[in-house]
């Protein structure tokens, strides 16, 4: 709650403010301009912003912002926290200096493996460190039916209205198959309904959806997309009122040169770039540290040809408008909560000072939030679970008749494209359709790892490219069961097992004996280790993966791997029963022939 006295009286001069910046240029989102102004601050909120040099002096806290840029704290309003492979503590440490003080979480991830306790725990240790972290209601745990699918947690739907009553909740989240909304899954229908009449944000994905399917996604509730494929898309989704949250996915979907056409046209057309907001939704903790956060989007943007105000309107006031809370957060203005930062350079993103709630929380690179390691919950570790230690004939893909070739689909994450499928031939042999690295094409196994069923999904896929040995992954969404893929059958099995024995994270196996691995104890999604080591092991995995493995070169080929587990979104799936197409809902055979 706001002490309206306390603001009333600070500005108007009764009392004195607890910080003041002076002479500072403010990065005013309302009007789309630059100012020179005083800002003043009383406990969490602002007071009073005044023309520069009018806010008075002498007081507690007393800023110089002379040459300096003053503009609200990013908003990140489309992220998977896990997806760092770090904890929340840490992730706030990486992210708070770079200028992001608030993020929209949706914790699926976790919630797909413990269930509401896992986002809880994951929720309540977030609540110790500076980062606001609001939390995105998750659409739909599990993804898919049992048979499409195996995974660990559930929320009905009564679940998901008792969800909104917690504190941290903002909106209902929307990574969920669009052929639900499209089919009127009752289930979903019900959720809609619950988020409306509380006055949340329906969060939504319709990648590829145009026309009458988009108007009927949109009619139905939800109000944004992460995930267009294209400019035109984008252009499309921006006409019809949806609001598109950009994340930039180089090599896959949008990239800098997709916002640089975008940019062009906006211009060209005179189109109102009210409706766009950028988010990072998934980033692996190297990224994080190496490449950026929010301000690394902001960059792109700016560089990409948006007016820098304009672009800073994508993280802050665009965000809060579309999650309904700009009458506290997302600009600098009287009575909004004090989330400010204080910049060297604007169209370079240098932030030089974060300030949330008032307080300074990181300055001149030092931050000084909590440090200390976390300590999570012994039923949050030991998560994997095999009905038994894993063969090499447990991989093996068996061919429909006697015949020496086997015509099989191979699911691939292509540039551009997403995830598509192409006829193959592979050679059999004593029984057994086999890999062939010469054309990059890997066994590809989904196993089960709850413990339910020990289910094994197999097929063939050519997005790692392994020359040599095996990959096993526990991050695979959103059921996040063990992904190998393999050049051949007994590395699959050593790296499968050895998945186990860390208790999840990453495995990679040449000959028999394991070149790189990324323990994550966390749910099989996350260290409670320091971001730099987390990210110096990632860094050796994905060297590994190139140099050991002859892995596919591409810079983010392990993240674009994690998801061809994903059936949500066209046009494919893979799971631990195998291979499914998405818009149809149903599994196809991997050997065809």
């Amino acid at each position: 709650m706001r002490d309206r006295g306390q603001l009333v009286d600070v500005a108007m001069a009764r009392t004195k403010p607890d910080m003041v910046i002076r002479n500072v240029r403010l990065v005013n989102v309302l009007s789309r301009e630059i100012h020179c102004a005083d800002i003043l601050i009383a406990g969490q909120r602002i007071a009073a912003v005044l023309p520069a040099n009018e806010g008075g002096e002498g007081y507690r806290t007393t800023i110089d912002g002379t040459e300096k840029f003053a503009a609200p704290g990013l908003i990140d309003p489309h992220v998977h926290i896990e997806s760092s492979m770090i904890s929340v503590r840490e992730y706030a440490r990486m992210v708070i200096p770079r200028g992001t003080t608030m993020v929209a979480a949706d914790p699926h991830e976790i919630g797909n493996v413990l269930g509401i306790p896992g986002m809880r725990v994951l929720l309540d240790e977030a609540a110790q460190s500076p980062l606001r972290v609001k939390f995105r209601v998750p659409g739909r745990i599990p993804a898919m039916p049992e048979w499409l699918e195996t995974s660990n947690g559930s929320v009905s739907v009564q679940e998901t209205r008792e969800l909104f009553d917690w504190p941290e909740a903002v909106c209902l989240a929307g990574d969920i198959n669009p052929s639900l909304v499209l089919e009127k899954d009752a289930e979903q229908f019900d959720k809609f309904d619950q988020a409306e009449q509380l006055g949340r944000l329906i969060s939504g994905q319709s990648p590829g959806l145009r026309g009458r399917a988009l108007a009927a996604f949109l009619a139905a509730g939800p109000e944004d997309s992460h995930v267009a494929r294209s400019v035109d898309e984008i252009i499309e989704n921006t006409r019809l009122g949806m609001a598109s949250v950009l994340a930039l996915r180089p090599g896959r979907v949008l990239d800098a040169s997709h916002l640089e056409e975008l940019a062009q046209i906006c211009k060209s057309r005179n189109i109102d770039t009210r409706q766009f907001q950028l988010c990072t939704d998934d980033i692996h903790a190297h990224d994080l540290m190496h490449e950026g956060h929010l301000d690394h989007r902001l960059r792109a943007a700016i560089e990409a040809g948006f007016d820098a105000v304009e672009a800073y309107q994508f993280a802050t006031i665009n965000v809060a408008h579309g999650l309904r809370i700009a009458h506290d957060y997302g600009s600098i203005a009287p009575g909004r909560v004090a989330d400010i930062l204080l910049l060297s350079n604007l169209q370079s993103v240098s932030v030089e000072t974060t300030i949330i709630g008032g307080e300074i929380v990181c300055a001149s690179d030092e931050y000084f939030g909590p440090t200390e390691r976390v300590s999570y919950p012994d039923w949050a570790k030991s998560t994997i679970k095999y009905k038994r230690p894993l063969k090499a004939d447990d991989f093996h893909v068996k061919p429909k008749n006697n015949n020496k070739i086997a015509q099989v689909l191979v699911i691939s994450n292509s540039k551009g494209k997403g995830k598509v499928t192409r006829q193959e031939e592979l050679p059999v042999q004593d029984g057994v359709v086999q890999p062939d690295s010469g054309r990059d094409i890997n066994v590809m196994a989904m196993v089960e790892r709850h413990g339910k069923n020990g289910d094994i999904g197999l097929g063939f896929s050519d997005a790692a490219g392994l020359k040599y040995g095996a990959l096993a992954c526990s991050v695979n969404h959103d059921a996040h069961n063990i992904a190998i893929f393999g050049a051949n059958h007994d590395d699959m099995a050593t790296a499968a097992n050895r998945i186990l024995e860390i208790g999840g994270g990453f495995v990679l196996v040449r000959d028999g004996k394991i070149v790189a691995e990324l323990a994550l104890p966390i749910a099989g999604l996350m260290s409670d280790d320091k971001a730099e080591v987390v990210a110096e092991a990632m860094q050796d995995v994905r060297t590994a993966f190139r140099e050991q493995l002859g892995g596919n070169p591409d810079d983010k080929a392990l993240i674009y791997m994690n998801f061809l587990a994903l059936p949500n979104i066209p046009a494919f799936g893979f799971t631990d029963k195998g291979l499914i197409a998405s818009d149809k809902m149903q599994p196809i055979e991997t050997v065809i022939g």
